[in-house]
Formats: structure tokens, sequence, C-alpha cells
């Protein structure tokens, strides 16, 4: 007697399974990889429109800060500004101080007005900003805005605080493409408290954050 053919079809049918396999191993290895970076896939949280809003939003929070930055490094070099700024003082503290000019600390602004590589004041502005609002490339305050800020109100590429918005973010409430903290909406992690806290302030956010439509269930005997 001859051998039996193989049959095709079931050849076929086991080749599909095989390629399902490696598919299916493939694909948990690159969920494995992402995982770390990007948090576990949620089907309710589109996160290329959340980093577009996102970048927006941060955008309309700190390009301000870095333009009043700018004209404060820039204008102290016009004479004409600091005649135009009267020469006040207030508490003891020079009103507006550009850059401790005539001080034993050149480059330290200390006033209520604070501006220069060092900003000290109500309103710190310099490279390094320190007051109750900072601005600069680093802030530390109340309302800290900068490249790297650290207050109640953090805003910037990197951001620490009660509420932390940023390109990084850490905080109770944090707000950015990576975060960290108790309530975070971020790439990596979508916590429902920071999602309503946040969209409450930014409610385009909410156009990232769908939620999955409700179960209703359905009793057989009702027509």
């Amino acid at each position: 007697m001859s051998a039996a053919m193989p049959d095709p079809a079931i050849s076929e049918l086991d080749e599909l399974r095989r390629r399902l396999d490696r598919l299916e191993s493939d694909n948990q290895r690159l969920r494995d990889k992402l995982e770390p970076i990007i948090g576990r896939d949620n089907p309710c949280f589109d996160a290329t429109l959340f980093q577009r809003l996102l970048q927006r939003r941060l955008l309309w929070l700190t390009l301000p800060a870095y333009l009043v930055l700018g004209l404060a490094m820039v204008l102290p070099a016009f004479p004409a500004t600091r005649e135009f700024i009267p020469h006040m003082n207030v508490l003891g503290l020079p009103l507006v101080d550009f850059g401790g000019r005539g001080t034993r600390h050149p480059g330290v602004g200390v006033g209520i007005i604070g501006i220069g590589g060092v900003g000290i004041g109500l309103i710190g502005i310099g490279g390094l900003g320190l007051g109750a609002v900072a601005i600069g490339g680093g802030a530390v305050g109340l309302i800290a805005l900068g490249g790297g800020s650290l207050g109640l109100i953090a805003v910037g590429g990197g951001a620490t605080g009660l509420v932390a918005v940023g390109g990084g973010a850490a905080g109770r409430y944090a707000l950015g493409q990576r975060g960290g903290g108790r309530y975070v909406l971020a790439l990596n992690r979508q916590d429902e408290e920071a999602i309503a806290f946040f969209c409450r302030y930014a409610p385009e956010l909410r156009r990232a954050v769908t939620r999955p439509m409700p179960v209703i269930p359905h009793d057989a005997a009702t027509r």
C-alpha cells in the first residue's frame, strides 16, 4: 500500500498557526519593551492627540514667561530703561533691581522685582529665579515657570510641585509626557483623579481621554 498523502489544507492551517504564534510572541516582546516607557496600552487614551494638546497648552503657559525673561535680560542694556523705571525702595528693597548694579553682588538682582543672572524677589526673573513668582531657566517659587521649575504650582520642561505641568512632571497632581506622583495624567499613566482635575482647567484634554461605552444588561425576557 502506498503511503497516505498529507492533506494540503491541514498543512496550510498548521503554517498559519505557527505564523500567528510568532506574531503574538513578537507583539508581546514589543509590549514588554514599551510598557516601562509609555505604560500599559489604554484603548480609551489617544496618546498622539494627548501629546499635541499638551504641547499646545505648555506653549500657552510658558511663552509669555519666556518673553518676560527675554525682555528682562535685554532691557537693562539700554540706559533709557533704567531712567524710565523710578528708583523706589519698598520695605528697604528696591522696587526693581537690574542685576545688582552698583552693589556688592553684581549679576544678582534683589528687590521686589529682582532681575539678573540670579533674580530674587517677590517676582524673581533670571537664569535662576527665586520668588513668590519665579521665572527663569531654573525657577523656584510658589508659582514657578521655567526650563526646570520647583514650586507649589510648577510649569516647565521639567516640573516638580504640588501641581506640576511639564514635559516631565512630578507632584501630587502631575500633567506631562512623563509623569510621577499621586495623581498623574501622562503617556505612562492616566489616573481618573488627574483627568478630572486637569480637564477642569484644560477641558480640551478630555478629547484625548475617552471612556468605555457603558455595559447595559440585557434582559432576555424584555421585548
